[in-house]
C-alpha cells in the first residue's frame, strides 16, 4: 500500500491569522469606544457636591456652638494647657466639623486637596494657614490672627 503526502505551502494558514487579528483589532477598538461613550463622562466628572442650607435658627445654634469651642481652643492656649501646634490642630478641627454641620459636607475627614474641589475659598484659605503650624517644628504662624479670621469667617457664614 502506498501513501503519498502532500506538504502545504508554508504560508497558506497566514491568510487566516491575519483576518483572525484583523477582526480581534476591530472588536477591540469598536469596545474602547463603545464603553468611553456609555461611561466615559461618568468617570471624568468629578461628584455633585450636595450642599445642604440649614435653617436660620438651626445655623445660628451651629454656629453659637462652634464659637464657643473656639472660645475654649483659645483659654486653653492662653493658660498653656495646650501648645500652639494643638491650638492650630484643634482649629482645623473645629472649622472643619463647623462647615460639615453647616453645609453636609464631610470636609472634617478631607484632605486639603479635597477641600479645594469643594469650592469654599474661606474654608481652603484656613485650613491652608493651619498646616504648616500644624506640622512643622518650628512656627511663626500668629495664632491670635488665625483665631480672629477663625472666627470671622464663622460668624459670616450664610
Amino acid at each position: 500500500m502506498i501513501t503519498s503526502v502532500e506538504l502545504q505551502k508554508p504560508f497558506s494558514y497566514m491568510l487566516i491569522w491575519l483576518i483572525l487579528a484583523i477582526v480581534f483589532i476591530a472588536a477591540v477598538i469598536f469596545l474602547q469606544i463603545f464603553f468611553r461613550k456609555k461611561f466615559g463622562d461618568k468617570l471624568k466628572r468629578p461628584k455633585k457636591i450636595k450642599i445642604k442650607k440649614p435653617k436660620p435658627k438651626t445655623l445660628l445654634e451651629i454656629k453659637t456652638k462652634y464659637m464657643e469651642q473656639l472660645d475654649i481652643i483659645e483659654d486653653d492656649l492662653r493658660t498653656r494647657k495646650i501648645s500652639i501646634r494643638q491650638a492650630y490642630n484643634q482649629m482645623s478641627k473645629c472649622i472643619r466639623e463647623f462647615v460639615f454641620e453647616a453645609t453636609g459636607i464631610p470636609v472634617d475627614k478631607y484632605s486639603l486637596l479635597e477641600i479645594r474641589s469643594v469650592g469654599i475659598p474661606a474654608l481652603t484659605q484656613l485650613v491652608s494657614e493651619y498646616y504648616e503650624p500644624e506640622f512643622a517644628r518650628f512656627t511663626y504662624a500668629d495664632i491670635n490672627q488665625s483665631i480672629f479670621k477663625t472666627r470671622k469667617v464663622m460668624q459670616l457664614w450664610s
